[in-house]
């Protein structure tokens, strides 16, 4: 019998943007701006639910940095291309996230690969 338990996640996300910089805001740089934070809430909300992926799996505690390269799809979805981190399971929960959680783009981020680096702390008490 699974106990309740308390946990604790700390989500942080850097994405590195492809292209040019410029000094002024464009709308890709928004929309890339827009798209770090939907991301982050994503998992922000996904781990919030007491009978989450690392209570489903027994897993009591995560401290890990993981690197998420994925690209934007024609219908504005994500698709994983490559994920890197030490930790296997760190990779199976964002795999995991990328499957149930809808997260869109905004249009003009359609057909490029972007990276996110995502610092997951997970615990359990």
């Amino acid at each position: 019998m699974k106990t309740t338990r308390t946990m604790t996640l700390m989500v942080i996300a850097f994405f590195m943007m492809t292209g040019l910089s410029f000094a002024g805001e464009t709308a890709a740089s928004m929309a890339k701006k827009e798209l770090v934070q939907e991301i982050t809430e994503v998992f922000k909300k996904d781990i919030k639910d007491w009978n989450n992926y690392f209570y489903q799996n027994d897993i009591n505690k995560l401290d890990e940095k993981v690197k998420i390269c994925f690209i934007v799809n024609g219908d504005q979805s994500l698709s994983l291309i490559r994920l890197s981190s030490k930790d296997g399971r760190a990779k199976d929960y964002v795999k995991h996230v990328f499957k149930t959680q809808k997260m869109e783009a905004d249009k003009v981020l359609v057909g490029e690969a972007y990276v996110i680096h995502l610092a997951l702390s997970y615990e359990a008490m």
